[in-house]
């Protein structure tokens, strides 16, 4: 059964103009979910692990699917199966490489005054072709959106068509693997790249510690759960 089977509709003319949408009615949703919150008797915390689905925690924690509805009632940062679920490593990978999109060309050079954005790049050894779409020079990367051919992963310098400068490339890879930030090695703390002392810390890396916050959730204790549950469709119902 979906999530929103449970909720009774209401009217909403939700833009002013006269006309009426029949939508589910969330304002009961508050009212059970505040309940439970204020109470810590109601619920324990539980890791997601690696590529459970709801309905698998459910069964796992109440021997039913009946109940993958309540980790979405319960948690503020999970909306859906799609916002805020964690996700498998595999599938972690994948939506990085289609968020950050095209390729990451990272450099030790200064990049200043270098290339401009739109401004054709070729692979002065894969002879392949790309526009850059964005210039980082505090992070030390370009953006480029491949043209043609397969630029080298590693060994591979870029010259521009444009300005006539070239780049060495330290790597040209997903953008995913493109510093988000440095980092001091010894604090920890966000700084500019230097020559020494600091590390990248990466896209990929940054929505993985975002995913592994999310496999902390809060659940209705086995108890409690089907209590629980009768209360919010009572609720929901009215």
């Amino acid at each position: 059964m979906s999530y929103f089977a449970n909720y009774n509709k209401i009217n909403i003319d939700l833009d002013g103009k006269g006309v009426f949408d029949n939508i589910c009615n969330l304002t009961n949703r508050v009212k059970v979910k505040d309940t439970i919150i204020n109470n810590l008797g109601y619920y324990d915390k539980v890791t997601v692990q690696e590529g459970e689905r709801p309905d698998a925690l459910s069964q796992r924690l109440y021997g039913t699917t009946a109940y993958h509805w309540t980790f979405f009632l319960l948690n503020d940062n999970i909306s859906n199966i799609w916002s805020g679920w964690p996700m498998s490593s595999a599938q972690l990978v994948e939506y990085c490489t289609n968020k950050y999109q095209y390729m990451a060309a990272l450099t030790d050079d200064n990049m200043a005054g270098l290339f401009k954005e739109g401004e054709e790049v070729t692979g002065i050894l894969s002879d392949a072709v790309g526009t850059i779409r964005e210039i980082h020079v505090n992070n030390h990367y370009l953006t480029i959106e491949v043209i043609s051919g397969t630029f080298r992963s590693t060994g591979e310098s870029l010259h521009g068509g444009e300005l006539g400068h070239n780049m060495i490339a330290t790597s040209i890879d997903s953008r995913r693997l493109a510093p988000k930030y440095h980092k001091d090695v010894v604090t920890g703390e966000i700084v500019r790249k230097r020559t020494a002392g600091t590390v990248p810390y990466t896209f990929l890396e940054w929505e993985t510690a975002r995913n592994d916050e999310n496999r902390d959730i809060k659940v209705i204790k086995p108890n409690h759960v089907a209590s629980v549950a009768a209360e919010f469709k009572r609720e929901i119902a009215k």
